[in-house]
């Protein structure tokens, strides 16, 4: 990475694994986990000068709905938010999502960012980060689980049966 926050020479830094997907004669999908993570740094609006803060993306096919990221400002206190993969495919286009998260596009000196504020209570932050980062990784996460299949990717009959054994 350069040492701007958001250079045009930045890898996206994005990585997963090979899937591990087959069909079995009924052609049900066997669940396994596709992880798909991504490293990046986003800038905190929150001073005159903006922060920048190492974030992690974070995608796993056996919770296809969701992604994590994870900010970490340089100290012991990670800060996570889970949200949904689809609220930040469609922030990446137009205004998404009310209350506690929304997104959404913007360009700045013909470079896209995509702006994600986050409220807690009476405190919110707002990042921006590349958009081409965010379409990267989104564009993995599909690889590992398309959009609309990600019932396909749910274990409803280990699930089921946990809860039953626990009743």
């Amino acid at each position: 990475m350069s040492g701007k926050v958001f250079g045009t020479d930045d890898e996206p830094g994005c990585a997963h694994k090979d899937r591990r997907r087959r069909h079995d004669d009924r052609a049900e999908w066997d669940i396994q986990p596709d992880p798909v993570t991504c490293r990046t740094v986003v800038a905190l609006l929150e001073e005159e000068v903006p922060l920048s803060v190492v974030t992690d993306l974070r995608f796993d096919s056996t919770e296809p709905y969701s992604i994590v990221m994870a900010f970490n400002a340089g100290t012991d206190l990670v800060i996570e938010w889970e949200l949904g993969r689809e609220l930040l495919d469609s922030g990446r286009r137009r205004l998404a999502g009310f209350g506690d998260i929304q997104i959404w596009p913007t360009e700045i000196r013909g470079h896209e960012l995509v702006y994600m504020s986050f409220r807690s209570g009476w405190e919110t932050f707002v990042v921006a980060a590349s958009a081409v980062v965010i379409d990267e990784f989104l564009n993995r996460t599909f690889e590992a689980v398309p959009l609309g299949e990600e019932g396909s990717f749910l274990d409803v009959e280990s699930f089921v049966s946990q809860f039953s054994d626990e009743t």
